[in-house]
């Protein structure tokens, strides 16, 4: 399982969702920044592991 998860502008990640595989929510990450131009990171819960981090750029 992983999750991404979205930086606020306070400085805190908030959960956003979780998928099965890495792959899938390595897509969705980087969907929304490109969206949003935010910074998403991509975390594994069960080791508390941070796997990726994508960042929306302008």
């Amino acid at each position: 399982m992983f999750c991404i998860e979205r930086l606020d502008s306070n400085g805190h990640w908030t959960k956003e969702i979780c998928f099965k595989t890495e792959f899938k929510a390595f897509v969705s990450a980087r969907t929304k920044s490109r969206a949003t131009l935010r910074t998403y990171r991509i975390v594994n819960p069960t080791w508390n592991h941070v796997v990726a981090v994508v960042k929306g750029q302008k």
